[in-house]
């Protein structure tokens, strides 16, 4: 239908359905034309307007929220990034109605989407005709229900915040380990940069969040509250950010007193539908003390589940289908101690936070978080894993093979360390394991750089080439003063070594046992040094098999992949080479010197290696590739030139670090 008149609008409208000829003839006589250009604020929400408006032709959208203010009939060139376009209306649909009903400003703002001619009633007239016309009353009603019905499935649609269910299975003898959910809420706001809601399933007057609140409007009313009275839900879309763009949490309780949650039924916790629209996370924090009824409705409401379970508890409680964290550990957090809970627990723990009761102490008695009190604690770091973990933010570093090119991994590590970027998951392969190796048993950069310079000594040990060129002697011993009798399990960050099995012709991967033996069998080039023998294992560098162990960061945990890859290169290209031998023999030149062995199967390597890296890197989210160029092993020590060079490729990837992590 195309630029309606009045009486084929009265014929093609539902708002005009079924009128008596007298009713229809009332109402043309009161209709008035205008013109709206494509863009132009037809209605502007919060401005009386006291007029009706019927499509003849065009479209609009009815925009419920926004993120600006622009007079009535400005122009906007495209939708504002805060827009949710509840609906579209065409021909034949109207507008404005519940205004002119309820003598209120309207409710959402409407745009013209196409050049439209609209037919218009003022307020009055409108009035004067609902009256006369019951018809058109019954219209208006049906036509208010279904525009309701489709505006809240759209916004349901649109924006719905992440239900996370925090389950404490808490030492009831130390109350203050509860605390850590405002913790986790505040690294969770900072994080994501994202509205976040921790709504604790308990009275206000047990409520951690209150104690913690340094902002105006961050203690909001309780969900029972807002079921009874929803005048006050709008306090609800109170920001979540401060003037000077600080992220944090917003709190509230399931009721005003522990009494009230004691007649709560757990059916009502369906209504978290509403709060879902206004936030990103809601954070549902549950206790030993929450009624039994409550936390069987949440298991129905939160896709995601995460149980921290505090060292000191009794064994027995339940545990969630989701992630488990173990609070409050006595112990260094080490991969060996987390392997010990996981065998107590029956389940795979995620990760350990340390018991650091003082510092909880001095946040409570500052009423201020634990990133404002001590943001380099380790405690501080565990629960920023925790907040990261809910926002699918953890990393995974994976580090690639290229011999002294290793060199660049020292000046990568130690950018990326400058920025503040975690270390959650580190893969490396080859040399790819020397520089993340050195910093997790403590080396600093400089004395990670000294141990790089002094492998070359240790490298060239000529044998008798029954299996390699050189002897992994001096490798084996270097390792072992280097490593002594550590394990993976001493480690507090998981690291994976991959190598490849020659026996079972299959990559292998070493998260537990010496570290030394597994880092002695990845360095291990083929033809150049000997394999390592394990059992009936026979174990050798796995370059060929996944320079770059993305996809092992991937299943160690690791939802942000980096890559950092010493190839440098595409793969080469084949061309022939039947022109330059015949052009070389009848020129009479002579064939150049063949290469010495070692840099002969260097570069074969390289080249299968240029193809390999180029597949294990597919998987990265971001890839910093520093620019580097090939140097023999007998030259080893010339790769500390690539250390600045791996500084500089961190460098250039920061735009796409920040994409990913927008707080850095």
């Amino acid at each position: 239908m195309q630029n309606l008149e009045p009486q084929q609008l009265i014929e093609a409208s539902t708002l005009f359905r079924n009128l008596q000829s007298h009713e229809a003839a009332a109402i043309i006589a009161r209709l008035q034309s205008a013109s709206y250009e494509r863009g132009a604020r037809i209605l502007e929400r919060g401005v009386w307007h006291g007029q009706l408006y019927i499509i003849a032709s065009g479209q609009v959208s009815v925009l419920l929220q926004e993120g600006e203010q622009r007079p009535a009939g400005a122009l906007l060139p495209g939708n504002h990034h805060s827009d949710i376009v509840v609906a579209r209306l065409g021909p034949g649909e109207c507008f404005g109605e519940m205004s002119l009903i309820t003598g209120e400003p309207p409710s959402a703002t409407v745009r013209a989407e196409q050049d439209t001619v609209l037919w218009l009633l003022t307020q009055t007239d409108f009035l004067t005709l609902v009256g006369a016309c019951p018809t058109l009353l019954q219209n208006i009603n049906q036509i208010l229900s279904l525009r309701l019905a489709q505006a809240n499935q759209q916004i349901l649609a649109s924006h719905s915040a992440e239900r996370v269910w925090l389950s404490f299975i808490d030492d009831p003898g130390k109350p203050l380990e509860r605390s850590l959910a405002v913790h986790i809420a505040d690294a969770l706001a900072k994080r994501s940069r994202q509205r976040v809601l921790m709504l604790e399933l308990c009275g206000q007057d047990e409520a951690q969040g209150p104690h913690f609140a340094l902002y105006e409007y961050q203690v909001r009313p309780t969900f029972f509250e807002c079921l009874h009275d929803r005048n006050m839900l709008q306090a609800h879309h109170a920001p979540t950010i401060s003037s000077d763009g600080q992220y944090y949490p917003a709190y509230a309780a399931l009721a005003v007193t522990h009494e009230q949650i004691l007649t709560i039924d757990g059916g009502i916790l369906a209504s978290l539908t509403e709060f879902a629209t206004l936030y990103d996370y809601l954070l549902l924090v549950t206790t030993r003390a929450t009624p039994e009824s409550l936390a069987q409705a949440i298991e129905g409401q939160c896709p995601r589940a995460i149980t921290l379970v505090s060292a000191g508890a009794e064994s027995g409680a339940p545990l969630l289908h989701g992630s488990t964290f173990v609070a409050h550990v006595p112990e260094q957090p080490t991969v060996g101690i987390q392997d010990r809970y996981a065998a107590q627990l029956g389940c795979p723990v995620t990760r350990l936070l340390p018991a650091d009761t003082r510092l909880l102490e001095q946040c409570w008695e500052q009423q201020k978080t634990l990133s404002q009190v001590a943001p380099g604690a380790a405690l501080t770091g565990a629960v920023d894993f925790v907040a990261r973990h809910i926002a699918r933010q953890t990393i995974g570093v994976a580090f690639g093979g290229g011999a002294a090119r290793g060199f660049a991994h020292l000046g990568v590590l130690e950018r990326l360390l400058h920025y503040g970027v975690p270390l959650d998951y580190i893969a490396g392969c080859s040399s790819g394991i020397i520089a993340p190796g050195m910093y997790l048993i403590g080396k600093s950069p400089a004395e990670s750089e000294e141990i790089f310079l002094d492998i070359q000594r240790h490298i060239v040990q000529w044998r008798f080439p029954r299996t390699s060129i050189f002897s992994n002697r001096g490798l084996k011993r270097m390792l072992r003063d280097l490593c002594g009798e550590m394990r993976f399990e001493d480690l507090t960050i998981p690291f994976a070594i991959v190598a490849v099995d020659l026996t079972t012709r299959a990559g292998g991967e070493h998260e537990r046992g010496l570290l030394w033996q597994a880092a002695l069998a990845s360095v291990c080039l083929r033809g150049i040094f000997p394999p390592v023998l394990v059992g009936e294992h026979i174990l050798m560098d796995a370059g060929m098999h996944d320079q770059v162990p993305i996809r092992l960061a991937r299943r160690m945990g690791a939802d942000i992949l980096i890559a950092s890859e010493l190839g440098g290169q595409e793969p080469p290209s084949l061309v022939s080479a039947t022109p330059w031998l015949t052009e070389n023999a009848e020129a009479g030149f002579m064939m150049p010197r063949s290469p010495h062995i070692i840099d002969l199967l260097l570069r074969t390597y390289d080249l299968a290696m240029a193809t390999i890296g180029m597949h294990s890197i597919r998987e990265a989210d971001i890839v910093i590739r520093p620019r580097l160029h090939r140097v023999s092993l007998r030259q080893f020590s010339e790769g500390r030139k690539f250390v600045a060079a791996g500084r500089e490729a961190v460098e250039q990837s920061l735009p796409a670090l920040r994409k990913r992590l927008p707080w850095l």
